[in-house]
């Protein structure tokens, strides 16, 4: 049953196959440069700017942007968006220590494209 499923959680339908170069080009594109940059801007960038400078403090907000982005992945399944909410803690961590969104940016777009390439989704 986890063979058809993959990887966490994440159910792959036909058509999220790329199919030659200019469809991996653009998974490239969107899913591992245009997406992470506006995911990371609005999330790590607003909304963990002023959730941090609230009274939820840092903590609060890597945890509550970290549920929002999770529950925004909406075609993963409830494990799957666990180990989302759990790469949005990393990433949060990530914001707050170097207080920079760009550093979650370059991580989040590196993650993505070895997801990428490991799922199979090129061929």
């Amino acid at each position: 049953m986890l063979s058809k499923m993959g990887a966490g959680g994440y159910q792959p339908g036909p058509t999220l196959v790329v199919g030659g170069a200019a469809g991996l080009l653009a998974w490239l594109i969107g899913g591992c440069i245009a997406g992470p940059l506006v995911e990371e801007f609005v999330v790590r960038g607003f909304l963990f700017r002023g959730w941090s400078q609230s009274s939820l403090g840092p903590i609060g907000a890597i945890v509550l942007t970290s549920a929002v982005w999770a529950m925004n992945h909406t075609q993963y399944d409830w494990f799957g968006r666990l180990l989302i909410f759990v790469f949005g803690l990393v990433l949060g961590h990530l914001r707050w220590t170097t207080n920079s969104a760009w550093i979650t940016v370059v991580a989040h777009s590196a993650y993505n494209t070895v997801i990428l390439f490991t799922l199979g989704r090129y061929v």
